[in-house]
C-alpha cells in the first residue's frame, strides 16, 4: 500500500481493531475467576459495578473501582495487552471531548495556568469514570462466549426481540468488518504507484459508495441464509444450570463493593 493511500490505511486498521474489539477466542475458555461466574450473574454484577462507577463524584472512588476492574481481569487471566487495548481508547476519546472544560469551568486558577482546579478536577474525574465503566464492560467480552452472553440474557428474561436484536447485530458487525478488511485488500492489490491527493479523494468516494452497497447485498444474503435454516428463533438453553461457589464469591465481592463505595 502507497504511503499517500491514506484513506485506505485508515479504513484498513479501522476494520481490523474493530474486528478484534469484537472478537475474544481464547480468553472466555482460560481458567479463570469470572470465567466460573454464571453469564446471568456476571452481567448483574458488572452492570452494578458500571453504574456504580458512573455515578461516583469522588475521584478515589472512581479510581478504586478501576482498580477493581483490573484485578479482576488478574484473576481472570485476561492478558494485559487485550484488556488495556479494549480500555484505552475510549478514556483518550471522552479527554478530547472534555478537555475544554479544564478552561472553561470557572474557579481559582491551577498554578497560574489558564486552567482552572474545578475543570481539572472534573476533567480527571469523568476520564476515570470512563475508564471504570469500560474496564467492567470489557469484561463481560473477555471472559464470555457471545452465545453464553445471549443465554445469560434469556435467563434474567430479557425481551426475546430485543436479544434477537443483538444476536443479529453483533453477527452482521463481524460480516461488515471482515468485508470492510477484503475490500482494502483488494484496492491494494490494485495499486501499482502513488496516487496524488486528488486521486486518493475520488477513488475513496468510489469505495464509500460501492462498499454500501455490498453491505447491503451481503446483508440481504445473511437474511435469506438464516431463513434457509428456519429463521432467526433462539435455540434453547440450559435452564437447570445451578449456582456454584464463584457465582457466591462474586456476588460478595460486588455487594462488598457497593457498600465500601457508597458508605
Amino acid at each position: 500500500m502507497t504511503r499517500s493511500d491514506l484513506f485506505a490505511r485508515t479504513v484498513g486498521n479501522l476494520a481490523g481493531k474493530a474486528r478484534w474489539f469484537l472478537l475474544a477466542e481464547q480468553t472466555p475458555d482460560r481458567d479463570g475467576f469470572l470465567q466460573a461466574v454464571a453469564p446471568s450473574v456476571k452481567l448483574v454484577g458488572l452492570v452494578a459495578l458500571v453504574a456504580l462507577a458512573a455515578t461516583r463524584d469522588a475521584l478515589a472512588a472512581a479510581a478504586a473501582l478501576g482498580g477493581l476492574a483490573w484485578l479482576l481481569a488478574l484473576a481472570s487471566r485476561v492478558p494485559a495487552r487485550a484488556f488495556f487495548g479494549r480500555v484505552s481508547a475510549p478514556p483518550a476519546f471522552a479527554f478530547l471531548v472534555v478537555a475544554p472544560q479544564a478552561v472553561l469551568m470557572d474557579g481559582p486558577a491551577l498554578g497560574g495556568t489558564p486552567f482552572s482546579e474545578p475543570g481539572v478536577s472534573y476533567v480527571v474525574l469523568f476520564v476515570v469514570r470512563v475508564a471504570a465503566c469500560v474496564g467492567f464492560l470489557s469484561l463481560v467480552l473477555l471472559t464470555t462466549r457471545f452465545t453464553d452472553l445471549l443465554a445469560g440474557l434469556r435467563r434474567l428474561r430479557a425481551p426475546g426481540v430485543a436479544v434477537t436484536l443483538l444476536a443479529i447485530t453483533y453477527r452482521y458487525l463481524l460480516v461488515f468488518f471482515a468485508e470492510l478488511e477484503r475490500m482494502v485488500r483488494a484496492r491494494e492489490s490494485r495499486t501499482i504507484r502513488a496516487r496524488g491527493i486528488r486521486k486518493t479523494w475520488r477513488d475513496s468516494g468510489n469505495f464509500t459508495g460501492t462498499f454500501l452497497l455490498r453491505s447491503i447485498e451481503r446483508g440481504e444474503r445473511v437474511q435469506r441464509a438464516a431463513r434457509a435454516r428456519g429463521g432467526t428463533q433462539l435455540t434453547h438453553y440450559d435452564r437447570t444450570q445451578s449456582l456454584g461457589r464463584a457465582d457466591a464469591a462474586f456476588a460478595a465481592l460486588v455487594a462488598v463493593a457497593v457498600v465500601a463505595v457508597v458508605l
